[in-house]
């Protein structure tokens, strides 16, 4: 009885060693292992897409801001001045999280997978990007030297008692705002110069 009991127990530790076998062998076979790799490479271009949806963002974020640089000084009052700078610094940190997320993937990245596109796509949204940062700097440029003639006609018209649009404190407090503005605007390339460097690594590696 307790020869037959044995030889049951040793037929059924067999037959789970087969199942076992069996298991493995399909777990490592080419089907299984392309099928992990396509997973994988569906939740990188995920990944990419995510990271090109922020860098378009910050593309638009940009075009509204140089669409209000480029209108007539005289409009922008300080707070929309502050305004602008806040947003401008909100797209500089947006750019930083997105060069962190560049160099996350150089590791991850392999190349000859299908996501050159994605990445070429990238790097072309950084250089657009850092371009339109510069043309920032260039318009606030050009709106600092109006402003220097703005504050100065003003300030001899108020002295002879004409009508002036705004008085000497406003136009100080605009000048002190559009100082704040330079300084983030200086940042804001910077960063975007980073971006770039990250995003043409980036596309070199996934090529």
């Amino acid at each position: 009885m307790k020869s037959t009991i044995a030889g049951v127990f040793t037929a059924i530790f067999a037959v789970n060693v087969v199942f076992a076998n069996t298991a493995d062998t399909a777990a490592g076979s080419p089907a299984n292992a392309a099928a992990q790799a396509a997973a994988a490479n569906e939740a990188k271009i995920k990944e990419m897409k995510d990271i090109l949806f922020k860098l378009v963002r910050q593309d638009e974020y940009l075009d509204e801001a140089i669409e209000t640089l480029d209108c007539e000084t005289g409009k922008l009052t300080s707070d929309d001045i502050s305004a602008l700078g806040l947003s401008l610094k909100l797209v500089k940190n947006n750019l930083e999280h997105i060069t962190a997320l560049n160099k996350k993937q150089f590791s991850e990245v392999q190349p000859h997978t299908g996501l050159a596109i994605y990445t070429r796509t990238i790097l072309s949204y950084s250089r657009k990007v850092a371009a339109k940062a510069g043309q920032t700097g260039e318009l606030l440029s050009a709106a600092l030297a109006k402003g220097k003639k703005s504050t100065m006609r003003d300030a001899v018209s108020s002295k002879k008692g004409g009508k002036v649009g705004k008085n000497l404190t406003e136009l100080l407090e605009e000048r002190q705002a559009m100082e704040t503005l330079s300084a983030e605007i200086k940042s804001l390339k910077i960063s975007a110069k980073k971006l770039t460097a990250t995003s043409k690594w980036l596309y070199i590696v996934s090529k």
